[in-house]
């Protein structure tokens, strides 16, 4: 069992890495890219948060399936970060990412979109997600560590 709680913090981890990297490297960076049209820059976006989206739902689920048959993970408090983790990356996936598709896609066919605020709602979620996923990666491996030296 205990090598299964290592992995709840790793997948925590990972996710973390995925959110890091795309949203706040690769997607800033394609839009600086020399000779890179904002068309561009748009269709690959589409693509990478697409891809993102799912592997950070699949990362969710395996981090609450941890995190419900493992007591050495399971605090009140990592189920509460967890769940409002969740429900940040559900609003984005499901409340976000439909209404920034159809703008992109408006973008795409050469339509002039006015400006929304669910753009920056979405970076100032993937900052918060980013932050939590921090702070439940630590308190996962404090909870890991507690238990492999009370053994």
């Amino acid at each position: 069992m205990r090598r299964f709680a290592l992995y709840a913090f790793v997948i925590t981890l990972l996710w973390l890495g995925f959110v890091c990297a795309i949203s706040f490297v690769e997607a800033p960076l394609k839009f600086k890219a020399p000779g890179v049209e904002l068309k561009h820059a748009l269709s690959i976006g589409r693509l990478v948060f697409h891809a993102l989206n799912r592997v950070e739902l699949i990362c969710c689920a395996f981090s609450w399936f941890l995190m419900l048959r493992l007591r050495v993970v399971r605090t009140r408090g990592s189920v509460v970060l967890l769940a409002v983790i969740t429900a940040v990356l559900a609003f984005q996936v499901w409340g976000l990412m439909p209404v920034l598709d159809v703008r992109a896609k408006a973008v795409l066919a050469g339509e002039i979109v006015a400006a929304s605020w669910h753009h920056n709602a979405y970076i100032g979620l993937e900052f918060l997600k980013a932050a939590l996923l921090g702070v439940l990666a630590a308190a996962q491996i404090q909870s890991f560590a507690r238990a492999v030296l009370s053994e």
